[in-house]
């Protein structure tokens, strides 16, 4: 693919190249129509300008951007907690958009970062190959990966073990008393498939062991699977243990559960993945694996300054130890 230059986007919209580095240091000086005709082209090609470069050569900001999937899950707000207390004490702010599970608006926030001069980036993306990367990437921008892992040798993330995690919670549920074994995935995502992949591979109980599938994401999908499942599963009548490999669906779950009158843990034992806050502090306390967000968020953050101060510039890739945290909901 050619390289896009500003010449080419000036062609393209049909204004002079001046007016294209106008858009994009000083917008407010061009006239809408002109600025949004040229953004459009600049989007088109996922263009990265010059004055990017210029900026990391001579004048960086003090701006680092943090992509994530949704706002209200914990998850999210316990890692940007750990990323804040690290980059705060550096003299950063942290600039946070949500791009709720949509790959476009991911790249879209990413392309917007780059074009506001983002000193670096922390993204936990849609998935390691998806374009916000690749653009990242290209752009020579200081950024880290959270919450995935990447073969790519280029590319410094910070993610748990999901796989181990998965694995821990098989080897622990498998020890309760159930007739059956019901598997919330609750997303397509890599980190799930990984917790899936581990709790798959070490329950070893195949004959009572339906699996659900579900694009469940939110504390609001848990609430509204919940029923589905209770009536599909027989779960006032069957001991159930139910793995749910999120912690803000299974909140939501166990909430809808007791709602409909079934007995938690007794009757129907729920178990999570995160370890987020709100767990501990649910009607029912969650047993779950910990990942230890708040870390995942610090350890990100310091590699990210590492890079951006170039005191380190060899890619980190870091895997933190699960850890079991067992409650009252099993």
């Amino acid at each position: 693919m050619k390289h896009i230059t500003i010449d080419d986007i000036a062609k393209e919209a049909g204004v002079s190249k001046a007016t294209v580095s106008r858009v994009l240091s000083r917008p407010n000086l061009v006239k809408e129509q002109t600025r949004e005709q040229i953004l459009s082209v600049i989007q088109k090609y996922s263009y990265i300008p010059n004055v990017f470069a210029q900026a990391l050569a001579g004048l960086p900001t003090k701006n680092i951007g943090f992509v994530v999937d949704e706002f209200p899950n914990n998850f999210y707000i316990d890692l940007a907690d750990g990323i804040d207390g690290i980059i705060t004490a550096r003299k950063y702010t942290l600039q946070v958009m949500s791009s709720l599970w949509d790959p476009e608006r991911e790249l879209q926030g990413i392309r917007s970062m780059i074009i506001n001069r983002a000193a670096g980036v922390l993204l936990a993306p849609s998935s390691p190959d998806c374009e916000a990367v690749d653009l990242l990437k290209r752009s020579k921008i200081p950024f880290v990966l959270l919450n995935c892992r990447t073969g790519d040798p280029d590319i410094s993330c910070v993610s748990c073990d999901n796989y181990q995690g998965g694995a821990l919670m098989a080897e622990y549920v498998k020890k309760l008393a159930f007739e059956q074994m019901v598997i919330l995935p609750v997303a397509d995502h890599q980190t799930v498939l990984d917790r899936i992949a581990g709790f798959e591979d070490h329950i070893n109980i195949k004959a009572v062991k339906p699996i659900l599938s579900s694009s469940a994401k939110t504390y609001q999908d848990g609430y509204r699977i919940a029923q589905f499942i209770a009536e599909t599963y027989h779960l006032a009548e069957k001991k159930t243990c139910m793995f749910v490999a999120n912690d803000y669906v299974a909140v939501g779950v166990i909430a809808k559960l007791l709602e409909l009158g079934i007995a938690i843990p007794s009757q129907v034992a729920v178990a999570g993945f995160d370890d987020i806050r709100i767990s501990a502090m649910c009607r029912i306390p969650l047993t779950t694996v910990s990942q230890s967000v708040c870390d995942m968020g610090r350890i990100a953050a310091e590699i990210l300054l590492d890079r951006i101060m170039q005191n380190k510039t060899a890619p980190v890739k870091h895997l933190i130890e699960p850890r079991l945290v067992i409650r009252e909901s099993a």
